[in-house]
């Protein structure tokens, strides 16, 4: 197995990556660490009390190991960052948020263990990140009065415009003879993203941190240094527009860089989150870069990433050569114990393996379809039917794969660490055509690019989710074109139903009283074995085509369509036809000839796919690799999450598929049906691949972000991402 840099999804909106490419949304005069350190000893030297040392990230989420690798634990790489400190004369632990959820654990208990963890570490100061506020503000202030250290964040303020209760603004730190200076700083779309009291303020990043940076220099401080929970892209506005600000370390993305970079004087240090990687940052006097370290851990079966080759200043520790500090480890077991007591028995068997990653944001998932077919279920505890059920990407948490084979509580509860409680509200078919727009995340605004963010039951549509055009389209319910007028009930979790401009307004007819992680166990327990599958649920469309032409004989159908406008290579392989119940048959060949497509079936198949379907609705979908010249982005295309090609849709005729000589056959039924003026297409058959590139602007810095691919039994590749950012419970 080869662990490699490459680049991952970050969202709570901060999720599949691409390890094979780097891409940037975007440039800024950057400049990388090893352009700016010392190169002479005389250059070097500085008193050692006139320097300091920051060590970083944490992002712990709640757990205490990894979620599929139990040696890659806090126990080590605390070890690790205890050597990191040791190591320099002046030296600071620096924690980034999200310390307490979301996890099992952490939901379990609310985050007492970790504070329990924190405090033993002695770390010096923790940055709020947006979970910190997940069970509401009263547990957060209880759990930051736990605390035996400073939590910090400059732009959250009370109703009274105060810091938040048991938070400080900003902290100072006296480090031998430099006097550093510490704010964090969280999302400017706090309200949205956790339990954030909504007469709470939240204060916008440059404004929050400037005063921060001008009340630390008033304090004395010598250096200023942000503890960021904020997205990567962010941190290059900061540098930009932030007087007396010298350091940004962590972030709100999971990002972790080759080198840190400096961006109009400011430092701009990034290594991850939970226990993968341990980074430090040296600074002088005068806020300077004087030097930096990565620690890369990793299993022993894992190979070092490129960028470890590549920079002295990395290296590489092996789990099985790190001790683990003996009390974090008697306190995994301590606090684990009773839970793996309770959950950590198989509850049901999988045949196929579960899609659990980020691709939850970008692509129709066999996880997806299993949990949300299981929500649609919560209808039996107020005797009414459910028709829809729904599930926001970023609430799907476990970040891994399940299966095949046996599942365990614990697992279901690691994918569902949220108290999202699932609610049932009735809407118009027009809202839920409103709503499925409402998610949808386009080019080029969002960092991973064109996503549907959201998992579906008992619906199936298509997207499209470029630059303004953003539609959905052939939106069936039950199979069946949706009503607009039509009512139906939709089962959701409160927590995305309240941030829904579309859902929040609707009437709440069930308050279940259940939560998603225990009623999907629940749902799973009755059950001996699953296999889901992918059923075109979600069709996502870059191009539309012209309506095929049918030619063929007995035994095969030709289908030809024109090549997209957009389109540097079709991909013979991928082309299928859909109906609007979901089957779908996968074509015999495709050929290029001059601007067209031929694509053949066999002629007996295809009649039975739309045999006894009224209106079937048949499309014909496909991908091709884009040119890049064609589309008006700033940044390779594509860079979707999930998606390794664009996707094209055309509308083919049932008539003419069932007598080809037929001139006068026409459209079958209305596929034109748009609810706005595009068309939309779907992934592939098989689990897509790639990732996006995050809006990481930094050409200097060679900044990635890191994946480690896996691979499966049948030797397909798998890829782990770290954690995005956010849409609702979703970073």
């Amino acid at each position: 197995m080869t662990r490699t840099s490459g680049e991952i999804e970050s969202r709570e909106d901060e999720p599949a990556v691409d390890s094979s490419r780097r891409r940037f949304l975007g440039t800024t005069a950057g400049v990388s660490a090893a352009a700016l350190l010392p190169t002479t000893a005389s250059a070097a030297a500085q008193s050692a009390d006139e320097t300091v040392t920051l060590v970083h990230d944490t992002h712990f989420h709640g757990r205490f190991e990894d979620a599929q690798e139990s040696e890659l634990n806090i126990a080590r790489y605390y070890t690790v960052v205890q050597e990191a400190l040791e190591a320099a004369e002046q030296s600071m632990f620096v924690g980034n948020g999200d310390e307490i959820a979301p996890s099992v654990l952490g939901l379990e208990f609310e985050g007492e263990h970790m504070i329990e963890a924190l405090n033993y570490t002695d770390i010096d100061v923790v940055g709020v990140g947006n979970h910190e506020y997940d069970f509401g503000a009263d547990v957060a202030t209880a759990r930051f009065e736990e605390s035996e250290f400073p939590w910090v964040v400059a732009n959250l303020l009370d109703d009274e415009g105060e810091p938040v209760p048991g938070t400080e603004r900003w902290r100072t730190f006296e480090k031998g003879d430099l006097t550093v200076g510490v704010f964090g700083l969280v999302s400017e779309g706090f309200h949205s993203l956790t339990d954030y009291p909504d007469e709470w303020e939240v204060l916008g990043y440059v404004e929050g941190s400037q005063e921060a940076a001008d009340a630390l220099r008033d304090e004395g401080a010598d250096v200023v240094v942000c503890a960021s929970h904020v997205s990567t892209g962010v941190h290059y506005t900061l540098a930009e527009a932030v007087d007396g600000l010298d350091a940004i370390v962590g972030s709100h993305s999971g990002v972790v860089s080759d080198e840190p970079e400096v961006v109009d004087g400011t430092i701009i240090s990034e290594f991850g989150d939970e226990f993968d990687h341990v980074g430090s940052i040296t600074l002088d006097a005068n806020g300077d870069l004087a030097d930096w370290q990565r620690t890369d851990l990793l299993l022993p079966e894992w190979e070092p990433s490129p960028a470890a080759e590549e920079y002295d200043e990395i290296s590489v520790r092996y789990t099985d050569e790190i001790p683990e500090d003996e009390h974090l480890a008697d306190l995994t077991d301590e606090w684990t114990g009773e839970l793996e007591d309770e959950l950590g028995q198989p509850i049901v068997e999988s045949e196929v393996e579960l899609n659990a990653t980020f691709d939850n944001y970008a692509v129709e998932t066999n996880w997806g379809n299993l949990m949300t077919d299981a929500m649609r279920t919560v209808g039996e505890i107020g005797d009414i039917e459910v028709d829809i059920a729904a599930q926001n990407g970023g609430g799907i948490r476990g970040g891994s794969t399940l299966g095949p084979g046996e599942i365990t509580g614990a697992d279901v509860m690691d994918v569902l660490p949220f108290p999202n409680e699932i609610e049932v509200v009735e809407v118009t078919g027009r809202q839920v055509v409103d709503y499925l727009e409402e998610e949808v995340r386009a080019h080029p605004d969002d960092a991973f690019g064109a996503q549907p963010a959201i998992q579906v039951s008992g619906v199936s549509y298509e997207w499209m989710g470029h630059e303004d055009d953003v539609w959905v389209d052939n939106v069936f319910i039950g199979g069946k074109p949706v009503d607009e007028d039509e009512t139906y009930y939709l089962a959701h979790n409160d927590y995305s139903i309240g941030n829904s401009a579309i859902l929040s307004g609707a009437e709440i007819v069930l308050q279940s009283g259940q939560f998603q992680g225990p009623f999907v166990l629940d749902y799973l327990e009755e059950r001996d074995t699953i296999a889901p599958e992918r059923e075109n649920r979600i069709l996502r469309v870059d191009e539309t085509v012209d309506e095929a032409t049918v030619t063929g004989d007995g035994d095969e159908r030709t289908l030809t369509i024109d090549v997209p406008d957009g389109a540097a290579e079709i991909q013979p392989d991928s082309f299928r036809a859909v109906i609007r119940t979901g089957d779908d048959l996968e074509a015999e060949s495709a050929t290029v000839d001059g601007d067209g497509v031929e694509i053949t079936f066999d002629a007996d198949d295809l009649l039975a796919l739309i045999e006894d379907v009224d209106e079937p609705a048949l499309r014909l979908f496909g991908e091709y690799e884009p040119d890049q010249a064609h589309w008006p982005y700033e940044f390779d295309v594509p860079t979707s999450d999930g998606y390794d090609y664009f996707k094209l849709r055309a509308d083919v005729s049932a008539a003419a598929v069932e007598d080809p000589n037929d001139d006068d056959s026409g459209v079958d039924g209305d596929p034109d049906n748009h609810t706005d003026d595009g068309d939309e297409s779907d992934e592939g058959d098989g689990m897509p691949g790639f990732g996006p590139l995050g809006a990481i602007a930094g050409g200097g810095t060679g900044a990635y972000l890191y994946a480690r691919s896996r691979s499966s039994d049948d030797g397909a590749d798998r890829t782990e991402t770290a954690e995005r950012p956010s849409d609702g419970d979703d970073s």
